[in-house]
C-alpha cells in the first residue's frame, strides 16, 4: 500500500562539480499555484511569497558565484 507524502521540495538550489572541473549552479522550483487547493488563502500567498523571496535571494547568489569564477577566467 502506497502512503501519501506529507511534504514537498519547493525549491532546491546546488553546486555542481563534474569531472571536467566545471562548476555548476542549479536552481530547482515548483509551480506553487498547482498547489492552492491545499491551502487557505493566507496559508497560499504566504508560501507564494516565500518562495518568490526565496528565489530572488537564491538569483543572487548564483549571479555573486558566476561572477566571482568569471574573474578568475580572466
Amino acid at each position: 500500500m502506497k502512503t501519501k507524502r506529507r511534504e514537498a521540495k519547493l525549491i532546491s538550489y546546488t553546486l555542481l562539480y563534474d569531472k571536467s572541473g566545471k562548476l555548476i549552479t542549479e536552481r530547482i522550483s515548483t509551480d506553487v499555484d498547482k498547489l492552492k487547493p491545499y491551502f487557505t488563502d493566507e496559508e497560499f500567498y504566504t508560501l507564494k511569497t516565500t518562495v518568490r523571496k526565496a528565489t530572488t535571494e537564491l538569483d543572487k547568489i548564483h549571479n555573486k558565484i558566476e561572477a566571482d569564477l568569471n574573474c578568475r577566467i580572466q
